[in-house]
């Protein structure tokens, strides 16, 4: 018997039974391995996309604060610093996972405020480490449309005893001894002789015409609260002859197409609802069996006459909103449009480009804004407007007031215009 040989074959089945074993060993290591690192890159994957709600937190509490606190820049756990020589504001928020945001306002009273902020998120498998994103955002205040009481890219005239001033809906309701201001600014592009006749009204604030435009007036005044109170004719220095603005026609709601309303009929009459969303009629006209009432932030699209008359009437409900575009014309008497809200910036009637003319008369008082750049707009009888006008030419006769709402100048919102990761 050769016992040398089996020994010899024994051995050489043992080594490649270790060499199998740690070739083995080595791709399963390698692939444990393996697998841990995926788990980790996709743990501080998702960890570092969680940091992007995290900042995205900071820029929402920044913007509620510029929006809510514009007058008071610390309010609201916001804290003073100064960073660069520049002085800015900050705050911290932590939440419940661990994770918080850092975010810094730079020219927080200005128009165009900017936003740092950082969202930070735990690392995966650490303790007490941190993973972050910083984003620069830059925000600016949209302009206003209704920065006077009346612009025209045609003549203004004022018939009778017409009162122009402004107010402050901010501070609550227009009075003449605590809620008066002189902004109850005219502008025109005009620049025709008599492009503003004041004639005998009174205006609490500027009048400005196109290049070479001028100003009548007869017996009436054009200044500040106190030169109307006692004097008559233009202060010096409230008027001018620079106004180069174009107004650009408007367009129809975007989207649809559009239903029309729902009509609900209620003691004898034929309630026309509108809730918040966009609703079209070719035309519309209302008596006092065709009320409309708005309960929500409504869209309202007439692409033909919009008129009331008799005991017609438009009523917005507290907390509710219209904003009305008129393809033709737009004639309110009749009970008018009953803002409940008491807010001119909850009422917006626009003028199509096919709109022409828009009148309004009566005594019932007017609470909102019109903007038919098109249109000959007519103001008569003795009703009190609370907000603002813009037309193609604009006549006001009678015994009205248009108190201004200079609220109506206020940014309603900040519009973010880059987004930047650092």
């Amino acid at each position: 018997m050769n016992f040398f040989k089996n020994k010899r074959e024994e051995g050489s089945t043992l080594i490649l039974a270790l060499f199998t074993s740690l070739a083995i060993g080595m791709v399963l290591a390698s692939y444990l391995l393996l697998i841990s690192s995926r788990h980790k890159l996709t743990i501080r994957s998702m960890n570092w996309n969680a940091a992007i709600p995290i900042l995205e937190a900071g820029i929402e509490e920044a913007l509620t604060h510029l929006q809510t606190d514009s007058n008071s820049p610390s309010a609201n756990g916001w804290t003073p610093n100064v960073i660069g020589g520049q002085p800015v504001f900050t705050k911290r928020r932590q939440f419940a996972d661990g994770s918080y945001f850092n975010v810094t306002l730079y020219n927080a009273a200005l128009s165009n405020p900017l936003i740092y902020s950082s969202g930070f998120v735990l690392s995966p498998l650490a303790t007490n480490h941190y993973l972050s994103r910083t984003v620069r955002v830059t925000t600016t205040n949209p302009p206003s449309l209704f920065s006077k009481a009346i612009a025209s890219g045609g003549t203004v005239t004022l018939g009778g005893n017409v009162l122009v001033d402004g107010f402050d809906s901010h501070v609550g309701s227009y009075d003449t001894s605590t809620n008066r201001t002189a902004t109850g600014g005219i502008a025109t592009d005009s620049t025709a002789a008599g492009a503003v006749n004041i004639g005998k009204g009174n205006v609490y604030g500027t009048v400005t015409t196109g290049p070479g435009g001028t100003i009548s007036i007869a017996g009436g005044a054009i200044g500040d609260v106190a030169w109307n109170t006692s004097n008559s004719g233009i202060e010096p220095g409230w008027t001018n002859n620079n106004m180069n603005v174009s107004f650009p026609s408007n367009a129809p709601p975007s989207g649809g197409p559009f239903l029309a309303p729902t009509v609900t009929a209620s003691g004898g009459s034929n309630i026309m609802y509108l809730g918040t969303g966009t609703k079209t009629l070719s035309a519309f006209s209302g008596s006092g069996s065709t009320p409309i009432i708005v309960t929500g932030n409504a869209v309202l699209w007439v692409t033909g006459d919009f008129s009331l008359s008799g005991g017609g009437y438009v009523q917005i409900l507290p907390g509710a909103s219209l904003t009305l575009y008129v393809g033709g014309s737009a004639s309110l008497s009749g009970g008018g449009v009953i803002n409940g809200t008491g807010l001119a910036a909850n009422f917006t009637l626009i003028g199509l480009s096919s709109n022409t003319g828009v009148s309004f008369s009566g005594n019932a008082d007017f609470v909102g804004t019109i903007n038919a750049p098109q249109a000959a707009i007519s103001l008569s009888g003795n009703a009190v407007v609370y907000g603002a006008v813009i037309g193609k030419t604009v006549s006001i006769s009678g015994n009205p007031a248009l108190h201004y709402d200079q609220a109506l100048a206020t940014p309603t919102g900040l519009m973010v215009t880059s987004w930047t990761e650092l």
